[in-house]
């Protein structure tokens, strides 16, 4: 067991004020102390969409492919977020 390394890293372009198309990039590179061997390692890309459901909620939805052997060749996900408040509400 012990700390994995796992890069990710997003990119997006608002293609109006409540919708975004990107490209999500996700990995497993293994242990950081001794990385695994490139075709051991997982890599993923997922064009997405995000959009902007309101003041209180989100949705992102892509679809992944995987680039190496060892990373699953086609994965869907999809996140629906809440925005909670915490405190008094916004500062001023």
């Amino acid at each position: 067991m012990g700390f994995e390394f796992s890069p990710a890293a997003k990119v997006s372009y608002s293609v109006t004020p409540k919708a975004a198309v990107g490209l999500e990039y996700y990995g497993s590179l293994g242990p950081v102390t001794n990385f695994n061997r490139a075709h051991d390692q997982q890599h993923q890309l997922f064009p997405v969409i995000d959009l902007d459901l309101g003041p209180k909620w989100e949705f992102n939805f892509g679809v992944g492919f995987g680039l190496t052997s060892s990373t699953d060749r086609l994965i869907v996900k999809m996140i629906l977020g809440y925005r909670f408040e915490w405190g008094g509400g916004a500062r001023k």
